[in-house]
């Protein structure tokens, strides 16, 4: 049994989110002289702007966004690792890549924002591409870290790469996970591809409630 290590608040990868934040704070007193007011941050499928904030609540739009959701995934974590205990706190750990990459992609995605007055849609479009490759960056360091946390985990065939449990035999959509607390989603069923989705568009869907409503 390998020994667990000690609570971290912060991790490594934070640093990824904070080194976006400073660099996006250089950027932004940069180039503010430079936009019209208001400055547009809400734009359709196409990237027409649909919305517009003055420059006086700008700051908080380009800034709120990125530290919004930091703090969410920072709860989350706090409190799946209270729950839990030993490699269930392993696992909750394992929420530190998507935290950190998803801070740093909203960051270059803001930076796009505030490029649409002087480069046009284009600027979107990188910054949105920008945060698509955090994002997967971050999944696929989170499974990883969750995966290591596995080897005090009894082991069970319906489990693939230790992480996805796949049974079709099981009729059930959530099962309860194998370490740590809570659910986890059962593979073998076709309707949890579809869960899978809904989550991860949640995450830009609630970014960009988030933009409206401190755009009102």
């Amino acid at each position: 049994m390998q020994p667990s290590r000690p609570a971290r608040i912060v991790s490594l990868w934070d640093l990824a989110a904070l080194f976006g934040v400073l660099a996006l704070a250089v950027f932004y007193f940069q180039v503010l002289p430079l936009l019209p007011d208001p400055v547009p941050v809400h734009f359709d499928a196409l990237g027409r702007a649909n919305g517009w904030a003055p420059k006086a609540r700008l700051a908080w739009v380009v800034f709120g966004t990125p530290v919004f959701l930091w703090l969410v995934l920072f709860l989350v974590e706090a409190g799946a690792a209270g729950l839990a205990s030993g490699a269930g706190r392993s696992q909750a750990r394992a929420i530190h890549p998507l935290r950190g990459l998803m801070g740093l992609g909203l960051c270059l995605l803001m930076a796009g924002v505030l490029l649409v007055p002087l480069q046009g849609s284009t600027a979107l479009f990188a910054g949105l591409l920008a945060l698509v490759v955090c994002m997967l960056l971050g999944i696929v360091f989170m499974i990883r870290d969750a995966w290591q946390a596995l080897p005090q985990a009894s082991p069970s065939e319906h489990y693939r790469g230790g992480v996805f449990y796949v049974n079709p035999q099981d009729p059930r959509l959530w099962v309860p996970k194998r370490v740590g607390v809570g659910w986890t989603l059962n593979y073998g069923r076709s309707a949890a591809y579809w869960v899978s989705l809904l989550i991860l568009a949640a995450i830009p869907a609630l970014v960009l409630a988030a933009i409206a409503l401190i755009r009102k």
